[in-house]
């Protein structure tokens, strides 16, 4: 008797088939590497940012902290030494297998913030929030580099706003985590805000997942899409010519005017409910976590839109309006309402402006090596930006911070200019390149994304 199986894979047409094995690898990678790097992130974020919710739940008055600038120095230490180990730890994740040294980076940051919750002076704080600064270095834009490597220009913006938001709106839940964690200082020797600290975990992954055809799919694809590109070594030559190129530089001017406004509202925002717009302990704590939310839907939006079209500049413009908008509404409205409101306009436009200009870097720097460093380069302005908020956000002006969010609103501003300006230079470039007067990044047929 005849076998009347039908196999549809066997029966499909190729190029069906072919389509068929590149979606299944491309899912394949989405789910093997986007999840574990959001987990890892969202510790990252929540380390780095407990800061807030402890103070207004005691540690000012246990560690002495809020005495003068200390704040701003516990602060502005993390941000110095992200700065100085930024490029030196992407330098060691290109060369080193990026799985173990990423998992020794979140192991080491998760030693130091344990160590936090046991501290008994602000001179202690400072010298771990120092360590914590140099474990986390390289992991965020060890993540960028990896994200950029897997996938085409035009696939990237929505995977990166897809682990990066992820991370900013589970690392939102951790203020309503730190609520019920500071309830244990009610029955346990340790006061609350220490097992906000204490509480944490780091994580690993290895990612060798791909068979022999997968892989060379993958290599294929991003061959087709920028060219050909073999790793490199990070040397001092790549080094100065990435230095050398002006689009790093005002791609690292948009990224530190997003990474200003995400650390302002990570620091600062439960103290703004709490004290600037009269909300109970417990709401502050709660009422800081929607904004992120927010933010997670609205950039994600935003990140499937200039995929679709093919754009960032727009987009970094219109993130950049947008965050104005919300820092105008939190810091000169009078009512507690339409004041909150803004925060979901700032955290919005803040986390959109960092994913879009990280993707619109990676799209229009080519090569393996020079990729790394300048995602290096525009990463370090995180610790720029974030010596910016500590300074900016002073003691003497709280409760309402509103210096400090003029200065955000300001810088701002200057990333919707700069954006503009090289909208308009990339656009001149390629039209050169229509005309065979210029090769853009000395590559035939490449042309900048807009």
């Amino acid at each position: 008797m005849a076998n009347n199986t039908v196999h549809p894979e066997i029966d499909m047409p190729h190029e069906e088939k072919h389509e068929l094995e590149q979606i299944e690898t491309k899912d394949n990678i989405d789910t093997r590497l986007l999840p574990i790097l959001g987990c890892l992130y969202t510790i990252a974020l929540v380390d780095r940012s407990n800061v807030a919710v402890a103070r207004i739940s005691g540690m000012d008055e246990d560690l002495d902290l809020a005495v003068g600038n200390r704040v701003s120095i516990v602060l502005m230490v993390f941000f110095i030494k992200y700065i100085l180990f930024e490029i030196p730890s992407n330098a060691f994740n290109h060369k080193l297998d990026a799985a173990n040294w990423l998992a020794f980076l979140a192991f080491a940051w998760g030693l130091v913030s344990l160590g936090i919750g046991f501290l008994n002076n602000w001179a202690g704080l400072a010298v771990l929030r120092a360590l914590l600064g140099i474990f986390e270095a390289g992991f965020f834009p060890g993540c960028v580099y990896l994200v950029s490597s897997w996938y085409k220009r035009y696939e990237v913006q929505k995977r990166m706003a897809g682990f990066f938001l992820t991370a900013s709106a589970l690392s939102a839940f951790a203020n309503i985590l730190a609520y019920g964690l500071i309830q244990i200082s009610k029955t346990h020797y340790y006061k609350g805000w220490r097992w906000i600290f204490i509480v944490d975990f780091p994580d690993s992954d290895k990612n060798t997942f791909l068979t022999a055809e997968e892989r060379a799919f993958v290599k294929e694809r991003l061959a087709e899409d920028r060219g050909p590109e073999e790793r490199e070594k990070v040397t001092m030559e790549i080094i100065g010519q990435t230095a050398a190129d002006w689009k790093p530089w005002a791609y690292s001017l948009m990224y530190m005017a997003g990474a200003v406004g995400v650390y302002a509202f990570l620091f600062f925002l439960p103290i703004i409910l709490r004290g600037g717009l009269g909300y109970s302990l417990e709401l502050s704590f709660v009422l800081s976590t929607p904004p992120a939310l927010f933010a997670v839907v609205e950039a994600m939006s935003i990140s499937w839109l200039a995929d679709k079209t093919r754009l960032r500049g727009p987009f970094v413009i219109f993130q950049g309006l947008v965050g104005i908008i919300g820092l105008c509404m939190t810091g000169f409205l009078n009512s507690p309402t339409p004041r909150y409101v803004g925060t979901f306009f700032g955290v919005a436009g803040a986390n959109g402006l960092v994913v879009t200009t990280l993707v619109w870097q990676a799209n229009n720097i080519v090569g393996d090596a020079r990729r790394a460093v300048s995602t290096g380069f525009l990463i370090s302005m995180t610790g720029v930006g974030g010596i910016y908020s500590s300074m900016v956000f002073r003691q003497q002006d709280a409760p309402n911070y509103i210096p400090g969010l003029v200065a955000v609103m300001a810088i701002n501003v200057a990333a919707v200019v700069v954006a503009a300006l090289t909208m308009l230079m990339l656009r001149h470039n390629n039209r050169q390149a229509d005309q065979g007067k210029y090769l853009c990044e000395g590559r035939v047929g490449f042309r900048y994304t807009l």
